[in-house]
């Protein structure tokens, strides 16, 4: 038997308080065999912004308190792991490996990017793998260059003339199809890993936060569907999304989850540079990335049983980030209430709500 407890960003810019509501989430993640998330930043004091809207970073010293609260391994990849550069995309590897957290979904090259790790846990061994389709401007690993494990995506547009006519400004619609070489090589990941472990957990950055989405064209991009469905068919037993800083649909396909978006889990105000960079002046865009409203402050933790790897089991605990970005665990009615939104954002899968957690059917 295990418990993997998996959550969705993790950003740290202060100490974690000594409160009891976050030694409740601690204690969750430590009743757990293994803590997994999405640690959305590198950890360094190092490098130069890269040119981007947005560029984030953790000192070291605030790692201890990741480890502390119970996480065993975290994900990399993510749209965020460049913002410093090469040097503090180092950096990060090398705190990480001193404080003794595995890490996947970046490497030294392609290889390492998409490299498994396996953890057993008694007579079980799962593994580990992590990958993003949103990525910063040349974070992509590829052969011989560092980086993420990407699955990058191509766009188009779609306009209509009657609508623009009567409309002018309106957004285009926007597809979103996954380059297939990408695709192809996640799977051959996937199959590799499944082939050493009884249970295989995929991490993937996707999607598009709320304030990017053209409200006609609200929910998934198109994209996702597609590589969640070939993922799972490729050997994948849940993925685990997370990017869009808010709840997202939970799908169950050919009996295993994808959980398109956990939104975020700890998410502190960004002290770096947002404003530095020639691109960041010169950004069109004016949302204010350090609001703090219900959408972003809503998350769950997945917790996956394992007694049957071929038939594991998922709890939903519901959470709620505070003004700082902290989580504490909800209860009755406040938990009830998340639940429930969630099974609405979910017509493929059953969720329901039960003594203060979230079940996860798959009739």
């Amino acid at each position: 038997m295990a418990t993997i407890a998996m959550v969705g960003d993790i950003f740290l810019q202060e100490a974690l308080p000594q409160r009891a509501d976050l030694a409740a989430v601690s204690a969750l993640l430590q009743s757990a065999d293994i803590a997994f998330g999405n640690l959305e930043t590198p950890v360094s004091e190092r490098g130069t912004p890269i040119d981007k809207w947005i560029n984030m970073r953790m000192p070291p010293a605030l790692l201890s308190g990741v480890v502390d609260m119970g996480f065993d391994i975290v994900t990399l990849a993510n749209n965020h792991m460049w913002d410093f550069g090469e040097v503090a995309f180092f950096d990060t590897l090398r705190h990480l490996s001193e404080q003794g957290l595995p890490c996947v979904g970046a490497g030294a090259d392609l290889d390492a990017a998409w490299r498994p790790e396996y953890i057993p846990v008694g007579a079980i061994t799962v593994a580990f793998l992590g990958a993003a389709s949103t990525l910063g401007p040349g974070s992509a690993a590829a052969a011989g260059r560092p980086g993420v494990a990407p699955i990058q995506v191509s766009e188009s547009y779609h306009l209509d003339p009657p609508a623009s006519l009567e409309q002018p400004g309106s957004a285009p619609y926007v597809f979103t199809r996954a380059w297939q070489e990408d695709v192809d090589r996640a799977a051959a990941a996937i199959e590799a890993a499944r082939a050493e472990a009884d249970f295989v957990v995929l991490a993937l950055h996707w999607g598009v936060p709320p304030f990017w989405r053209p409200r006609f064209q609200d929910g998934l991009a198109d994209y996702q569907i597609e590589v969640g469905h070939a993922l799972i068919e490729a050997g994948a037993d849940v993925i685990v999304g997370h990017h869009p800083h808010s709840l997202q649909a939970v799908e169950v396909h050919r009996g295993k989850p994808i959980f398109y978006s956990l939104g975020n889990f700890v998410f502190h105000h960004n002290r770096g540079p947002v404003h530095e960079t020639p691109v960041s002046r010169n950004a069109p865009y004016s949302v204010n990335v350090d609001r703090r409203n219900r959408e972003w402050s809503e998350t769950v933790i997945a917790l996956a049983d394992l007694s049957d790897p071929g038939a594991a089991r998922y709890s939903l605990q519901p959470a709620l980030l505070d003004g700082d970005g902290n989580p504490r665990l909800l209860s009755g009615d406040e938990a009830r209430a998340v639940i429930e939104r969630l099974d609405a954002l979910s017509p493929k899968a059953q969720i329901r709500y039960c003594d203060g957690f979230g079940s996860l059917g798959f009739s």
